[in-house]
């Protein structure tokens, strides 16, 4: 007997942008618990093919065992900045891990800005994120991840036990780039929570660690001013060349989330400017 097979489940937050004209427009939307959409806001006069859209969430955070979807695609010619209203918290249920898993597809000459603020991890909290982006022609794209440890009962004192009792259970995140049908570059995170808690752990200290991915042409001169835009917030950031020219990646550390917040508004408007030929208007939140 044939076994019949599940239909593929729709991802609770599907979306399509396209060109109309001299701007990009949202041509097609469904959006399930537990997000929530803006409408589009045309933030930059000047550069009117820009989009913005801001994900919200509807339910308090992120939980362990949900898994969550989300798909994007940026039609020919079409521009858009999809960002969050806030950071989400992801809940320390000591379960299962929360999973989500984001698809996103650029055609030619359009551009898509992913810049979700950080996930705060809470005591117990394990994630997984895989992200995936498939780019046609000269599409280009900026994508942003991060995380924030929290510990709401602030166990920072010298005792490694009361730091271990209040770290994240894991972190986990994936990242595989697509042009034109062929993979190009995967990037792979993982770490034990305790690990991100220790003193003397691969945080050095700091509470926020984000990365990013310019994809698209990027000469070394530009790449070390994009990286000097980020150190220039107090961050520790570092950045270099991706293989086989796809682009650039930055790796950053952040004391708290608004110095983290200044240093990925510098990384996206260093991105933006080179794109569109000016400054971005502020993304207010």
């Amino acid at each position: 007997m044939n076994a019949h097979l599940p239909p593929p489940r729709r991802p609770e937050l599907d979306i399509a942008v396209e060109r109309r004209d001299a701007a990009s427009r949202l041509v097609a939307r469904y959006v399930a618990y537990p997000f929530h959409l803006t409408r589009p806001f045309a933030l930059d006069p000047a550069r009117p093919e820009v989009a913005t859209l801001y994900i919200q969430s509807s339910s308090g955070g992120f939980y362990a065992g949900e898994d969550l979807t989300l798909r994007v695609r940026v039609g020919r010619g079409a521009a858009l900045h999809l960002t969050t209203q806030a950071s989400t918290i992801v809940h320390g249920d000591r379960g299962q891990p929360a999973r989500m898993r984001l698809l996103l597809e650029v055609e030619p000459g359009g551009f898509l800005a992913y810049t979700p603020d950080p996930q705060i991890l809470f005591p117990g909290a394990a994630c997984e994120t895989r992200l995936e982006i498939r780019l046609q022609g000269d599409a280009e794209a900026l994508l942003t991840e991060g995380l924030l440890l929290h510990d709401p009962a602030r166990r920072t004192g010298g005792q490694e036990e009361a730091r271990a009792s209040g770290a994240p259970m894991a972190y986990s995140a994936r990242t595989d780039i697509h042009r034109d049908g062929c993979l190009v570059f995967s990037d792979r995170q993982r770490i034990a929570g305790p690990d991100l808690a220790r003193a003397d752990g691969p945080l050095h200290g700091h509470r926020v660690a984000a990365s990013a991915l310019w994809l698209g042409q990027v000469s070394s001169a530009t790449l070390q001013s994009w990286e000097d835009a980020a150190t220039a917030t107090g961050s520790l950031a570092g950045a270099s060349l991706l293989p086989g020219g796809c682009g650039a990646g930055l790796r950053l550390l952040a004391t708290d989330g608004a110095m983290h917040q200044r240093a990925q508004e510098a990384v996206f408007a260093h991105v933006f400017t080179e794109r569109f030929g000016i400054a971005p208007t502020r993304r207010r939140k």
